[in-house]
């Protein structure tokens, strides 16, 4: 019941439930487990390489349909 309390006089006071909110973010993110280097280098490589892998299936898969309608189109 405290706890409700203490939101509720936070909300009537300007700009206090921003600062809570801000104050509970900080503190979750403190709570968070964050990769390492090491870990944060290599999940990037590997999502590097699928937005590259994937460019490139949709950029062949986009010039394959191209031909295919230029040709059904301008017989």
């Amino acid at each position: 019941m405290a706890a409700t309390n203490e939101a509720a006089a936070a909300a009537k006071q300007p700009g206090g439930g921003v600062v809570q909110y801000l104050r509970e973010v900080r503190g979750e993110l403190k709570k968070s487990e964050w990769p390492s280097r090491e870990q944060l280098i290599r999940l990037t490589q590997v999502v590097l390489t699928l937005i590259v892998i994937v460019a490139i299936y949709c950029g062949g898969l986009d010039a394959l349909l191209g031909l295919v309608t230029n040709r059904l189109f301008n017989r």
